[in-house]
């Protein structure tokens, strides 16, 4: 199952704190070799929660004190609030299903107030808006939009204001789609995918979006977007104001794959980022590297999400590369606590806390 679901999830730091700045790129593999060999992992303390419902926490998201997960495996409902930051289940929301407002497959959650979501389902080509996310209340449905056919495979999201979102751009023909929360309209598109092979990105757009497949986040305050590749070591960081974009490969380089006859894009070399945070300080992400042929060759033992934790300023200069002791999907960063919360969905308690020395 963990393994059918990465191939769903492919196509729809501190190595416990070195305190250093990264100053030349290093491989995945050689970063976990050597922080393995010098003991220097970072552990992780399992959260118990009291509730069994979590079967796949992919994604986490916090606001004050409230937290909503998203779960692809649980059989009735994808998103779990709880309080924060002791973990209490408090309702659930966002039924699977095909019937009116619930979800063929969700991809993502965020925050738009203290107390409303909005929620992409991909299998439906719709966002749902939900109010009430807080305790002793059951979040009700105050919007089921349709999205504009333009906007396929619809695999992230992040709010750029209350009334527009921005979603990958799954064509190829742009980075970037900017859609309207009123109405579900494409309203604009946004950026160039960065690929080297610009002939193929003309003949076969649609696969090199889906080779370029990437995890969102802006800033708080909206000022730049930054994007990291799936199945490469590529970080973009995008200035809106400007339009100054900082492109950053690492060793493990950009994405790779192939294209079939029928046009799409497949995974060639690695699973690489799995998630992005962006605060007023610095960009942090969660990082594997493994390459596909080893993955396969791991078969049953293969445990999904990656264990390098790596911060980055908002000019995408490295600030600190950690080694977890578990591999985690999704992140969370709570600076103010020096806190890193990741999702690890290959345990059956699946929140993990690790302590951070944050500069």
């Amino acid at each position: 199952m963990r393994n059918k679901q990465l191939l769903c999830i492919l196509f729809p730091l501190l190595v416990a704190c070195t305190g250093q700045r990264q100053q030349q790129p290093v491989s995945g593999e050689l970063i976990m070799e050597e922080a393995v060999r010098k003991g220097e992992v970072l552990q992780g303390e399992t959260i118990p929660v009291d509730t069994a419902l979590l079967r796949y926490a992919y994604r986490m998201r916090v606001q004050g004190d409230k937290a909503v997960i998203l779960d692809l495996h649980n059989a009735d409902y994808y998103y779990h609030v709880f309080t924060y930051p002791d973990f209490q289940y408090q309702s659930s929301f966002g039924k699977r299903g095909e019937g009116p407002g619930e979800s063929v497959y969700a991809s993502n959650v965020r925050f738009a107030g203290q107390d409303t979501v909005w929620v992409l389902d991909d299998g439906k080509g719709r966002m749902y808006q939900y109010s009430g996310i807080a305790g002793g209340e059951s979040p009700r449905l105050e919007k089921d939009l349709l999205l504009d056919k333009r906007l396929f495979r619809s695999l992230d999201f992040d709010m750029k204001d209350a009334s527009t979102v921005v979603i990958p751009d799954y064509s190829g023909e742009n980075r970037f789609s900017w859609a309207s929360l009123t109405s579900g309209e494409l309203l604009r598109k946004f950026g160039q995918i960065p690929v080297s092979d610009t002939e193929l990105l003309k003949k076969s757009a649609p696969a090199v979006a889906q080779g370029w497949n990437s995890f969102i986040s802006f800033s708080p305050d909206k000022k730049i977007l930054v994007a990291v590749t799936q199945f490469g070591e590529r970080l973009d960081i995008y200035d809106m104001a400007s339009q100054k974009h900082i492109g950053k490969t690492g060793a493990d380089g950009d994405p790779q794959f192939r294209v079939s006859p029928e046009g799409n894009g497949f995974p060639a070399g690695r699973i690489c980022y799995y998630d992005v945070q962006v605060t007023d300080k610095y960009i942090y992400t969660i990082y594997d590297g493994r390459q596909f042929k080893d993955i396969i060759k791991l078969a049953d033992a293969y445990k999904q999400g990656g264990r390098i934790f790596r911060i980055f300023t908002h000019e995408g200069d490295v600030v600190t590369t950690s080694v977890l002791d578990r591999p985690i999907t999704g992140i969370y960063v709570d600076e103010a606590a020096g806190l890193l919360f990741g999702m690890d969905v290959n345990a059956d308690e699946q929140i993990v806390k690790f302590s951070l020395e944050l500069e």
